[in-house]
This record gives C-alpha cells, sequence and structure tokens, in this order.
C-alpha cells in the first residue's frame, strides 16, 4: 500500500505539508508522537464501530420480515396520545416519557436500541436516524419513502418488505467492508510514523500538542511581549522570567513573573504577565533556543501556530530574527 504522507496530517494541524519520508521526520520526535496518539485514538474508534457493526449484521442477516417481527414482540409496543411539536411530536404521558432505552426496539423509533439521536429530550429521540438502514434513506433526503424517523414512527423494518431487510444487511456489509480496509489503512499510518519516529530529533512541540501541565512553577520560560498588550512598556520583544503558578488542568493558564518591567501601569505588579499555556508567546529556554537557531523548523511552527496567534505571529518572526 502506498500511501501519501500528507494523509497521515490531521485537519487541525495548519500549515503542515509532508510529501515525503524526510518531511515527516522533520516534525520532530514529539510531534510525532501526538500524531502516533491521534491514530491510535482513531484506530480505537473504527475498532468500536466495527464491533458495532458486526451485532448489527448478526441482527438482521439471514432473517425474514417475519423473523424482525417476533424479535419486536419482545419489547413495548405503546399506543400513545401525541402532541404535535412543530413538524416532530412528543408523548402526553409520563409513562412513554419514563420508557427506558432500548424499550420499543422494532417497534417505534423514539426509545429503540437501534436508533441515532438528531434531537434527543430526556430519554428517547423526537427525531433520530435508523443505525441499521443506508444513509440514504434516513431523514430528508427523498430517496425513500422512510425519509424521516420521528420518536412515533413504527419501525421500517418491522412493517417493511424483504427487499427492504436485505438492502440493509448488504448495507451494513459493506459499511464493515470500509472500517476493516480503513483500520488497515491505519495501521499503515502507524507503521509510517513508527519508522519516522526512530529518525527524529527532539523539538519543541505544535503549540496545540502541549501536553497538560507542560508548563511548571519555577520553570524558566522565554516570553513574547506582543502589541496587544495594554500598558506594556516593552513590546515586540522577547523577555526571560520564571513561571510562578503552573498550568492548572482546569484552566491552562500561566502566571510568569519575567526578569524586567514591562508594565506601565505602577499600581500593579509591572512584572507578571499571564499567558494560556498553548500560546507561542511562552517557551521554555531550551524551546526558544532550538527555534532560534533553527529558522527552517521555526517557520512551520509559526505558520502551525498562528491560527492561535494570528496578532503575533509575524511579530513573532520578526523578533526571533533579531
Amino acid at each position: 500500500m502506498v500511501i501519501n504522507p500528507q494523509r497521515l496530517i490531521p485537519d487541525n494541524w495548519h500549515g503542515i505539508y509532508v510529501s515525503t519520508e524526510a518531511d515527516l521526520i522533520f516534525l520532530g520526535s514529539k510531534n510525532l508522537e501526538c500524531l502516533k496518539q491521534y491514530w491510535t485514538h482513531k484506530e480505537n474508534e473504527v475498532i468500536d464501530h466495527i464491533d458495532a457493526i458486526k451485532t448489527q449484521i448478526s441482527v438482521l442477516d439471514g432473517k425474514t420480515v417475519d423473523d424482525i417481527r417476533a424479535v419486536a414482540s419482545e419489547y413495548e409496543h405503546p399506543d400513545s396520545t401525541w402532541r404535535p411539536l412543530a413538524k416532530k411530536a412528543e408523548p402526553f404521558d409520563a409513562i412513554l416519557t419514563n420508557c427506558k432505552p432500548g424499550a420499543t426496539t422494532f417497534n417505534l423509533c423514539g426509545w429503540c436500541k437501534y436508533n441515532g439521536g438528531i434531537t434527543c429530550l430526556y430519554r428517547y429521540h423526537i427525531i433520530t436516524t435508523y443505525l441499521l438502514i443506508p444513509k440514504e434513506f434516513n431523514n430528508g433526503s427523498g430517496a425513500h419513502d422512510y425519509e424521516e424517523f420521528n420518536l412515533n414512527t413504527p419501525c421500517a423494518i418491522t412493517n417493511g418488505t424483504q427487499e427492504l431487510l436485505d438492502t440493509c444487511v448488504e448495507y451494513l456489509k459493506s459499511e464493515l467492508a470500509e472500517l476493516i480496509a480503513k483500520k488497515a489503512e491505519i495501521c499503515e499510518y502507524a507503521k509510517l510514523i513508527a519508522e519516522a519516529m526512530e529518525k527524529a530529533e527532539e523539538k519543541p512541540y505544535f503549540t496545540d500538542n502541549r501536553p497538560e501541565n507542560w508548563f511548571k512553577t519555577d520553570d524558566e520560560v522565554v516570553c513574547f511581549i506582543p502589541n496587544y498588550i495594554e500598558n506594556a512598556s516593552k513590546k515586540g520583544i522577547f523577555v526571560t522570567g520564571k513561571v510562578v503558578c503552573g498550568q492548572k488542568r482546569s484552566d491552562g493558564f500561566v502566571l510568569i513573573r519575567v526578569d524586567e518591567r514591562i508594565n506601565a501601569d505602577n499600581y500593579n505588579d509591572n512584572r507578571k504577565i499571564v499567558f494560556g499555556s498553548s500560546r507561542p508567546e511562552i517557551l521554555h529556554k531550551w524551546e526558544y533556543g532550538y527555534l532560534k537557531n533553527h529558522p527552517d523548523y521555526l517557520k512551520i511552527w509559526i505558520r502551525e501556530s498562528s491560527v492561535l496567534a494570528r496578532q503575533t505571529s509575524s511579530e513573532m518572526a520578526k523578533a526571533f530574527a533579531k
């Protein structure tokens, strides 16, 4: 399998372009570790989806509509008064509103175990999608009579034809095949990333990839003072300092006491400044040193961070060049 390395890059890694293994290696070991974690998470999602689809196939494969009706008879089939809610409906009585999820499987959509929620209220779905039938049959496509499923819609399969049931089985099998192929592709991604990690050196994280508690109390840091900071006596420069209050899991902010006065306001501590931990304006000293000495990496580091700091990216680039 030949894979374009760009396919390994998540959509939220803005401005990162890789066309060769060398480009991948250039991202550095820390970012590649984040990339590995990203695809591990995606693989686990695919595995969970594969397991769910296999279960759904086992429910329908080789069955007749009468078989499904027999299953439906084991679940509740309430007959109730419904109040209109725009183009939707909701039940009047408390018995229905307190039905448990899955209670009306293969009878009514609202509490069926095979629905997917679009509009939900309490324990039921007012508008649903039907996980067992092809996507084009769901909600508003106009491709089939079952174009919208509400909580009181009678089950399409139980009240449908054998042709629909067989179509559902084929749809689920095709979905399974796509998922299995996707998992195999992700495994190839993992191999490429692992090979690149063995050859990559340690470089500063792209700022959005920084782990929790990246900045701890007493860490020595370098901070960029951007033009947008009000009452700053010096702007467009880097200053050194030390973390006074490290990043907390709950808020992600870092309080720094810098080594020189930067605030023109004499009524406040004029040597303190606060940045979010994922802001490019705050760096460990080693990160600053690496970026200063590696302008090629600095270029893509700033480009990736520019979504977080459009106001400061060009200012920072100029300050690094001094």
